[in-house]
């Protein structure tokens, strides 16, 4: 399981297999199991609408806190959630859902 120390190294691996399509990367990178192919293909959609790195550039992950999301509740991705766990390695992907 990839683990990430700066949120731009997390949002490249995202952008990457979002691009190729390759949710098995996706599901062997994630805690949790993914969501239906089409929230995979919506979050794919606006990645090709504005690249996640464009999207999340300047931003970090924080320096305390256990967790940490990009997305949800109709911000930028919709209503799209990416959640990220804090480890001793560093930042994990948790899980990808949809609240709506």
């Amino acid at each position: 399981m990839p683990t990430f120390s700066k949120l731009a190294e997390a949002v490249r691996f995202l952008a990457a297999v979002l691009a190729q399509s390759d949710y098995d990367a996706l599901a062997r990178a994630c805690h949790g199991e993914l969501p239906q192919k089409s929230v995979l293909e919506r979050l794919r959609q606006r990645h090709q609408q504005t690249p996640l790195p464009e999207l999340y550039a300047g931003r970090e992950f924080p320096q305390d806190g256990p967790s940490f999301k990009l997305g949800g509740h109709g911000r930028e991705l919709g209503h799209i959630h990416i959640d990220f766990v804090k480890s001793a390695a560093g930042w994990q992907l948790q899980r990808i859902w949809m609240c709506r």
